[in-house]
């Protein structure tokens, strides 16, 4: 698949946010069989107390909070900076998998706990770097608008806290500063501005034709449906498949629908399937997905997505029976405005803009900038540092 992930560009904002917000979800179809490998947001005090059974305060205090652990651009990053970041990537490891007892244990290809943690904190302060260097080489500035927001995000969780105080000295409990997480969501603003100046409010300047261009070779495909479940709720309140002469009452009223289907001779079929699939499909993603299942290969059921492959745009399926009912398909052209139905809120187009715009912070920017490591970083031994004590 062409598609990378969002790339750590987007880090620092979901370590900070995920440190005040939870998420929703949307009501996904049965026949969606994949879903976003996505992290769980832990709670402040989740995060915190995970963190806390390591020697954080320990490993902390073994350097002077305004050491130099390296330079960007001339400017300089202290341990009491990165310390903050080191605290909250390890807050969202444990958040998600526990203590962390094992530095040397490996996450994935062989990357170790403290290479990760190591990594992911600098990345995060380089991305950061990189985005306000891209935004003078692009004269991008915050609006007056960012800045009240800004203002407006500090207000909410100081008053969340009970106040500026409160709140000051919680972030301090955290190992972290105002200065240092007004910088933090300065950033995620300036980000998004740069983003917007590049290709528009949720990559609305992105056209068709560049989406369908960077997403030739992923396969999607969409569609709506209209499903009549051939299960049923039990007097338990469990769910069991229907007894045949009940699945043929089911299929006998899905053949009336398409015959209906098939002998439209209006000239608005679109509104028409809408009608009748408003009216009888009990696919409760449909919810969700109005506009139809935006999808890839493996997304969905087997028989759902070869029917659909099977079909030209514009035409409709004969009945086709998956293990939840009978469905009727109508394959439409692909909207990019939509989200792809494996999750996420995001729409296509907004996903391959910031795709592209991350390729841009990665491939110009972040290699653009001038980063010098001190030695007193390079000795850097987090296993020890870390250290229950």
């Amino acid at each position: 698949m062409k598609f990378k992930k969002i790339a750590a560009i987007l880090l620092g904002s979901l370590l900070v946010l995920s440190l005040f917000t939870g998420c929703g979800g949307k009501t996904v179809s049965p026949l969606v069989t994949a879903s976003p490998s996505a992290s769980p947001n832990a709670s402040p005090d989740e995060g915190a107390a995970s963190a806390d059974t390591l020697n954080a305060a320990g490993a902390y205090a073994s350097i002077e909070p305004d050491t130099v652990m390296l330079t960007v651009n001339g400017r300089d990053v202290t341990w009491e900076e990165l310390f903050c970041m080191y605290y909250l990537v390890i807050s969202q490891i444990q958040s998600q998998v526990g203590q962390i007892t094992d530095w040397t244990a490996t996450i994935s290809d062989n990357i170790t706990y403290e290479d990760f943690v190591r990594d992911s904190a600098v990345n995060y302060l380089l991305q950061n770097a990189a985005v306000e260097y891209g935004a003078a080489e692009t004269n991008v500035t915050l609006s007056d608008e960012d800045k009240a927001a800004i203002q407006s995000d500090w207000d909410t969780q100081a008053e969340a806290q009970g106040g500026e105080d409160p709140y000051v000295q919680w972030l301090q409990e955290r190992y972290c500063t105002k200065d240092i997480f007004m910088n933090l969501i300065s950033s995620s603003y300036l980000d998004q501005a740069c983003f917007t100046d590049q290709y528009g409010e949720g990559g609305s300047d992105l056209t068709d034709e560049e989406v369908a261009e960077y997403t030739a070779d992923d396969g999607y495909m969409m569609a709506k449906h209209i499903l009549m479940l051939t299960t049923k709720t039990d007097e338990s309140g469990n769910k069991v498949d229907m007894t045949e002469d009940e699945k043929a009452q089911v299929r006998e009223k899905m053949q009336g629908i398409l015959d209906q289907l098939k002998s439209y001779d209006g000239d608005d079929f679109d509104a028409y399937f809408d009608e009748l699939m408003t009216t009888n499909s009990e696919d409760p993603g449909s919810i969700s997905y109005p506009d139809g299942y935006l999808f890839q290969s493996g997304n969905m059921v087997p028989e759902f997505e070869d029917a659909t492959k099977a079909l030209e745009i514009g035409e409709i399926s004969d009945i086709v029976e998956t293990t939840y009912g009978y469905h009727i398909i109508y394959r439409i052209p692909l909207n990019y405005d939509v989200a792809p139905s494996n999750g996420g809120a995001d729409s296509l187009r907004y996903t391959v803009a910031y795709n592209m715009y991350n390729a841009t912070v990665q491939d110009a920017w972040l290699n653009s900038l001038d980063v010098t490591y001190t030695d007193t970083y390079n000795t850097l031994d987090l296993s020890k540092l870390f250290a229950a004590g």
